[in-house]
C-alpha cells in the first residue's frame, strides 16, 4: 500500500477532482519533456476550474447546507456572491492564459503540481488516498483557528465574527501560493498586471464583505455546522 507524503504542518488541504489533478500532471510532464503543442487553453481551463472548485468546497458546500436548514435570504445572497466571483475567475483567468507560450506556462504548472498531494480523504488521516490541493498557514494562525473553531463548537463564542476574521486571514495567506505567486511567475506586462490586480481586489472585497456579513448575522444554532465544515480543511498533525 502506498504511504502518503504529507506537507509540512500546519496546512490547509482541499480535495479536488481526480481528473483535474491527472490532467495537470499530464500537462506538467508534457511541458517538462519539451512538448511543442500549445497547452495554453487547457491550462487556463484546469487552473480556473480548480480555483472554482476550491471556492465550492470551502464556501459553496457550507452555504448550501446552511440554506437547506434555514430560509434566511443571507445564504442566498452569499451563494450569489460565490457565483459572481467564479464567473469573474472563469472570464479573466481564461483570457489571461489563452495566449501563453509553453515556456511561460512551464513554471506555473510546476508550481501548482508542487501544491498537490495524495492524502487520505478522512478527517483524521484515514481513508483512501485522494488528490488534494494544499497551501501552508502560519503556526500562530493555525492555533487561532483551532481555538476559534472550538469556541464555535462548544457554544462559548458570542457570535461568528472572530471565526470569520480568522477565516479571512487564512484566505489571504492562501492567496499567496494559489494566486500571487503564479501571477508573478507569468511575468505579465504592466497593463495586464494592473487589470488583474484590479480584478483580484474586487473579488477580495466581495468575499470579505459577504463573509463578514455572514459572521455578524449567523445564528448560534449553525455554529457547530460551520466549525465542522471548516475543520476538515485545517491540518495540524
Amino acid at each position: 500500500m502506498t504511504q502518503p507524503i504529507y506537507p509540512a504542518v500546519p496546512y490547509v488541504a482541499c480535495q479536488i477532482p481526480q481528473n483535474l489533478s491527472d490532467e495537470l500532471k499530464r500537462i506538467h510532464q508534457a511541458l517538462q519533456s519539451g512538448s511543442k503543442e500549445s497547452h495554453a487553453k487547457e491550462t487556463g481551463y484546469l487552473v480556473t476550474e480548480a480555483s472554482c472548485h476550491l471556492m465550492d468546497r470551502f464556501f459553496g458546500d457550507m452555504i448550501s447546507e446552511l440554506a437547506t436548514r434555514d430560509a434566511d435570504p443571507l445564504f442566498r445572497e452569499s451563494a450569489a456572491v460565490i457565483r459572481e466571483i467564479q464567473s469573474k475567475l472563469r472570464h479573466y483567468l481564461g483570457w489571461i492564459t489563452s495566449h501563453f507560450s509553453n515556456e511561460r506556462l512551464r513554471p506555473v504548472i510546476a508550481h501548482f503540481v508542487a501544491l498537490h498531494f495524495d492524502l487520505p480523504s478522512g478527517l483524521h488521516n484515514e481513508g483512501v488516498l485522494q488528490s488534494h490541493l494544499t497551501f501552508p498557514v502560519s503556526p500562530d494562525l493555525a492555533t487561532q483557528a483551532q481555538a476559534s473553531l472550538q469556541a464555535l463548537r462548544d457554544g462559548t463564542a458570542p457570535d461568528a465574527r472572530e471565526g470569520i476574521e480568522i477565516l479571512i486571514k487564512i484566505i489571504d495567506e492562501g492567496l499567496q501560493p494559489l494566486l500571487f505567486q503564479p501571477k508573478k511567475l507569468m511575468h505579465f506586462n504592466f497593463i495586464v498586471d494592473k487589470t488583474l490586480n484590479g480584478v483580484i481586489s474586487l473579488m477580495m472585497t466581495l468575499s470579505h464583505h459577504s463573509l463578514r456579513k455572514l459572521g455578524k448575522h449567523l445564528h448560534p444554532q449553525h455554529f457547530e455546522l460551520v466549525a465542522d465544515h471548516l475543520e476538515q480543511f485545517l491540518k495540524t498533525e
